[in-house]
């Protein structure tokens, strides 16, 4: 019942009743992201301009999120806040960057942003990317070199080689002493 409660928001608190203890803390995260009008949302209707930099209720979020939820799906829900929230502007303050699960498109956010993004956040961002670049060498460099030195590597032995794969030369040496004139 508390998972349905959660998935329908709060207008199921009535029908589903009330969440106590830690699942307060995760509706209160899905409620800033998916109602976001609401109490509690990361973009409210009223808006107040100040001259401060950074914005505790979204790194409080950022927090929740990474203390409750799975990678993935932080993942998910991170790129959620981006398209529904319009939440583009987090990424230009360094204390985000560094909060955030780097991924793919957070890197292509970055680079989609990258004339407008500081001089003091291009250090993070670079920080970011070079952590998601690592991480895509690592998964894919033992299947490339696989493919290219398998490719490349002709005494490597096939037991069922394709037409153009077979060495006539050493087939015919191998087969030699069976010959029977």
């Amino acid at each position: 019942m508390r998972r349905w409660r959660l998935v329908l928001g709060s207008e199921a608190a009535q029908s589903c009743g009330p969440l106590t203890g830690p699942a307060v803390e995760i509706d209160q995260a899905l409620a800033a992201l998916y109602e976001a009008d609401g109490p509690g949302g990361l973009q409210s209707r009223e808006r107040r301009g100040g001259r401060g930099a950074s914005s505790p209720s979204v790194a409080r979020w950022l927090g929740d999120i990474r203390k409750y939820f799975p990678s993935s799906v932080v993942q998910v829900m991170q790129r959620d806040a981006m398209e529904r929230l319009n939440m583009r502007d987090m990424l230009l303050q360094p204390e985000m960057l560094e909060t955030v699960q780097p991924d793919v498109h957070l890197v292509a956010n970055l680079l989609a942003l990258s004339h407008v993004i500081p001089a003091g956040t291009k250090d993070t961002a670079r920080m970011v990317v070079r952590r998601v670049v690592d991480d895509l060498m690592k998964r894919l460099e033992d299947p490339m070199r696989s493919a290219v030195s398998g490719a490349l590597d002709r005494s490597q032995r096939n037991r069922r080689p394709r037409h153009s794969e077979i060495d006539w030369q050493r087939t015919i040496r191998a087969n030699l002493k069976h010959w029977q004139p």
